[in-house]
Order: structure tokens, then sequence, then C-alpha cells
């Protein structure tokens, strides 16, 4: 038995509403009373068969860049079949009879769509109703598909990318779209001080990582501190506008902190509103427990990031945060998932991640350490490599890999607590170390003997050997082939004999 009796009410519905949007349509020739009917309903909304039919039609039309009027709209139908399912040339026909020519359309589209919804509760009612009399179920069970079915009867917003009204683009569509470059809270800057690369994108992730006692911290708090103003920083560093910045600083003990902050204030221009510090212990020496994924742990972090409201969230390390085996696809899912879910805090931060390396020279995405679910959940991949010091001077190598934007060239980071620039970034020369190469390498070589030279991974090896060629400082003597047939291609230095 159909779970509407004979005796019931009529359906909510109002056709000369349904028939005032097809009519707008039908009045417009640039396509816009269709886009903005579907920012509200879909063909479904409609209680009428036919003007579910007709409107479907006019979507095809869209489509097609057809524009959309009595003549093509009858005649797609004829062609296709369909005329009978719309009511009819002469009902068609009809749609525009009365119709002024500027019509409210996203007002009738919401009665059509006030009204379908009303419909989708009597039926899941309904539905209820059935199940209730029928008497199968548990009351649990029926509350739970009540719960259920509510849940999918909210109006779901309808997103309009293209032109056509879909969320797609058409090919033509997308290729003419103009689509800023994502913003960043840090950026790259030249000498002149321009913006030539991309570090930190707004509300999005990163990860800092490198083997123990590579500065990775030194740099997360000079970063923390510095951002809280704008201008040039460290010489490379453009701040736009100042970064309010939280730091979840679980590394080091609150006095090695505290020693490190200040070695390093009193020569940067600061803002202390903008920056706030979670260390390990409080001021009286008790533990706070932060360690995620605990439920509770990320209530508290939560309730920090929604009082701070920062722009950036740096979690220094994350060995001393996570309470998972990092290396189980599984844990680390559930992790960066909840990890996201800081994402959308009121003031929508950008997560920073401080994490170690155990895959010593493999290339920047899979030299850290754990699931490889980390580098493919940070945006924004930051290796520090190749620490060396001299006189007390420490200088590391960074390399940076940027999803969301042009990944700056790698840099040189050094650490001199007895300068008035205790923290500086540089350039890494193309041409250092080319003496050093040149003993190392001889006459000829391949990339992989590049590599093993230069300490680096392949890849890292081979963008190298980019530049010097560019350069002219190297040329290629042999092209190889690859597999078991053939070699890999040999180079030489310029002026050397082969």
């Amino acid at each position: 038995m159909s779970p509407r009796s004979e005796t019931a009410k009529p359906l909510p519905q109002n056709l000369e509403a349904e028939r005032s949007v097809l009519g707008a349509i039908l009045m417009d020739s640039s396509w816009t009373a269709l886009h903005d009917a579907l920012k509200v309903i879909s063909s479904a909304d409609f209680f009428s068969k036919p003007h579910q039919c007709i409107f479907r039609r006019m979507i095809a039309l869209a489509d097609k860049e057809t524009p959309i009027d009595i003549v093509t709209l009858t005649e797609s139908l004829f062609r296709d079949g369909h005329i009978e399912e719309a009511g009819g040339a002469p009902y068609v026909t009809s749609l525009i009879d009365g119709m002024p020519r500027l019509s409210n359309i996203a007002h009738y589209a919401r009665i059509v769509k006030d009204l379908a919804v009303r419909r989708s509760v009597i039926h899941e009612c309904e539905r209820l109703q059935q199940r209730v009399w029928e008497g199968e179920e548990s009351p649990q069970a029926l509350v739970e598909f009540t719960s259920r079915s509510l849940a999918q009867l909210a109006p779901v917003p309808v997103q309009q990318v293209g032109a056509n009204g879909h969320m797609a683009y058409s090919l033509m569509e997308f290729l003419g779209a103009e689509f800023p470059d994502p913003e960043h809270l840090v950026e790259i800057a030249n000498d002149k001080g321009e913006s030539i690369a991309g570090l930190l994108p707004s509300n999005s992730s990163s990860m800092v990582f490198s083997m123990p006692h590579n500065l990775k911290s030194w740099f997360t708090t000079s970063l923390a501190i510095a951002c809280t103003t704008k201008g040039i920083k460290f010489g490379k560093l453009l701040v736009k506008r100042p970064v309010r910045t939280y730091l979840v600083q679980m590394e080091d003990f609150p006095g090695q902190l505290q020693w490190r902050i200040r070695q390093l204030a009193p020569y940067m221009d600061i803002e202390p509103a903008n920056l706030a510090i979670l260390p390990r212990t409080d001021h009286k020496g008790q533990k706070i427990d932060v360690t995620l994924p605990s439920a509770q742990s990320a209530a508290i972090l939560k309730r920090e990031f929604d009082w701070f409201k920062p722009d950036l969230v740096i979690f220094d390390v994350l060995r001393r945060i996570v309470n998972i085996d990092l290396n189980s696809p599984k844990d680390s899912a559930a992790f960066l998932e909840q990890m996201d879910g800081f994402r959308y805090c009121a003031s929508q931060p950008h997560l920073m991640l401080v994490h170690h390396e155990n895959r010593k020279e493999a290339d920047i995405m899979y030299a850290s350490a754990g699931s490889y679910n980390l580098p493919g959940w940070a945006n924004v991949m930051i290796q520090f490599k190749r620490k060396r010091e001299e006189n007390g001077v420490s200088h590391v190598e960074i390399e940076v890999d940027n999803k969301l934007a042009q990944s700056p060239e790698p840099m040189r980071m050094v650490l001199d607590l007895k300068s008035e620039t205790p923290v500086r970034l540089e350039n890494v020369e193309d041409t250092s170390g080319l003496q050093e190469l040149r003993d190392a390498l001889g006459g000829d070589w391949t990339v992989r003997d590049l590599a093993e030279a230069m300490n680096v991974h392949k890849s890292n090896a081979q963008r190298r050997l980019k530049k010097l060629m560019a350069a002219g400082i190297v040329e290629k003597l042999v092209g190889g082939k690859r597999g078991r047939a053939g070699g890999l291609a040999r180079y030489k230095f310029v002026g050397s004999d082969a």
C-alpha cells in the first residue's frame, strides 16, 4: 500500500511560480536568468514533470552555448522525441504568455525550492511512519533512521563555477579564466625587496625537517619572532602584514627556549602581542599535556587557537606532540585529519610541523621520517641539510618545495650569535665549491658521480647540473641511454681534459 492515502492533502506546489521561472529563462537571451535559477534550484525541485523536462533541456542548451528561446527549445525537444514529455509544443510556447520583460526569477526560484523541501519532508515522514507501523525495527534503529533522513533534507547550496551553471568549467572557459595566486603569509624577496617566490601559504600546511641539530628550531623560533611585524626579515623573507603566531615549543625546555629568544630579540623588530608561546612546562614546572591524537588535547589546543586567532601555528617538534606510530599509514592519516581540523579554527591558520629526517640523502619529498602521508599532507616541504661550522658560525642549506607556488631557489641560513644579524639567509651560489667538485670528479663523470661528490640525492644533483650547464661551466660529453643496453650521459667541466 502506498504511504499516502487517497484522502491525504495535496502536496505543496506552485505551478505558476514554476512557469514564471521557465518563462523568465525563455525571455532572457544571455543565460543570466538560468544561472540565477541554478543558484537556487535543480530540475528535481519542480513538481510538474513537464517542467522538470523543460528545465533539463534548457541546461543542455546552455551547455552547448545555444541561446534559449521558444524556437531552439521546441526544436531540441522535437529532435530528441521529448516534446510530448514537456507537455507539447503549444504548452511550451505558452510559457512566455503574460511574462514581463524583467522578472524576479530568484524570488520565484526560492518559492519552488521551499515547496520542494516541504514535499521532501512529507515523503520522509511517510516513509518513517510506514517503517514504524511495520514494527520490524527496534526503537533505536528507527531513531537513527529518522536522524539520517532529516539530515539529508538540509538544503545543499548549489555551487556554480563555470559559466554553464555547473561546478565544472568547459575547456575553453577554464583556459580563459583568471585565477589569483594563493596568498602567502611569508614570501621570498629579491635584493630590491620584491616578492619572487612563495614560502608559507595562508590557511595551508608545511613541514620543516632535517637530521637532529641542524638549526631547524633556531629557524622556527626566529620566524615566530620576526613575523610579528611586517618588513624584510633575515635579508630574504618578505612579510607583507604582521603574522600572529602561536608557537607550540615542545622540543626544548622553557629555560633553553627563553635563552634562545633573548639572543635573538634585541636585534629584531617585534610586536609582542602577536606571539603566544606554549612551552613544555608552565612556570611552576608542571607538565602540560597536549599530546595528540587525544581528543582532550585537541580540544585544549582548539580553544587556545580560537582565543589567540593565530595566522600561523608552529608545532616543534612532532615526536613530542604525538603518541602514535608515525610509520603507520592508518595512524598517521588519523593524526593528520585531526591537524586539518585546526585549520578550520576561526582564524584559519597555516600549520607548520617540525619533524626529523631518517632517510639521509633522499629527495626532499622522501626524506622525512614516518609514513609518506606526512609529505603528502604538507603543501610546503622545507629541508635543512649539510650543516657546517666555521669559527663559531653555523651554516645550513635550506631547500623548499612549494606545491602552491613557484618554489624558491636553495638558500643558506647563517647563525652568528656574535653578529648584529644573528640569523640571516643567503643565496647558495651555484659556483660554490667548484674546485672541490673538479678535484673529486676528474675528467668525465655522470650525474650519479656528481650526487656522490656533493653528498646529495640524484634529483638535487640534476638541478645543480642544469645550472652549471646554463652558466657554461659544464658541458655534456656523451649522450647516454638508460637501461641495461646503455650507460648514463657523461659530462665534463669546460676547460678540463676528458
